[in-house]
């Protein structure tokens, strides 16, 4: 997130958890269609987002509801001293879930990630590398796909391409698959998300 953007992250942060009113909501909505690093950060917020959805509402933090609508418990007339803790628990929480995860990290480090989002497709997608004595192991992500859409994840590297896996995404359009490429990693330019008519769905840059 540039320094420009460095005002949206609580806005975002409490789209997230659905504790904007409509016209708050609407103007994150117009800001995240336009810029793809908060896009970013929204898209690694929803995650947290579920995990806390999860939680037991007598463990003091509720059920969130999605983006833009009314929180799913009991709401009182809106107090700015109210909000401002309901904002701050789950602040809280979700501070404690990154340092767990943090924890989690530096414990088992993590392979190199990469991830991009294609405005005119929609689709948007995670990949992480992994050095193997074959070649490359990825661990792909995807998402944005249509309901039941044939896909085919190709390596590319300067001296050219091969097909890694193919999966067909389920009825949310997402998928999670393994592949594998003769390609070293360091080799490795992009990763290339296409449909069986090699029509580009995503590019990965590596």
């Amino acid at each position: 997130m540039s320094q420009a953007c460095a005002g949206w992250r609580g806005d975002i942060g409490a789209y997230v958890v659905g504790a904007l009113g409509p016209a708050e909501a609407a103007g994150v909505k117009r800001h995240l269609r336009g810029c793809a690093a908060c896009r970013t950060d929204y898209q690694d917020l929803l995650p947290v987002r579920d995990w806390l959805g999860r939680m037991n509402p007598v463990d003091g933090m509720p059920a969130y509801p999605a983006p833009g609508r009314p929180p799913s418990v009991p709401v009182r007339s809106p107090r700015h001293g109210s909000r401002r803790r309901w904002l701050t628990a789950a602040g809280a929480a979700i501070a404690a879930v990154a340092i767990a995860v943090t924890t989690a990290i530096s414990a088992h480090p993590a392979r190199p990630g990469y991830r991009a989002f294609d405005p005119t497709t929609g689709v948007h997608g995670q990949a992480s590398l992994h050095a193997t004595p074959a070649g490359t192991e990825i661990d792909l992500t995807v998402a944005g796909l249509p309901a039941g859409q044939p896909c085919i994840l190709v390596t590319v590297s300067r001296a050219g391409a091969a097909v890694a896996g193919t999966w067909t995404a389920d009825r949310a359009g997402r998928a999670e698959i393994t592949g594998a490429s003769a390609i070293p990693v360091g080799q490795l330019t992009a990763l290339h998300i296409e449909a069986p008519s090699h029509r580009l769905l995503l590019t990965i840059p590596l």
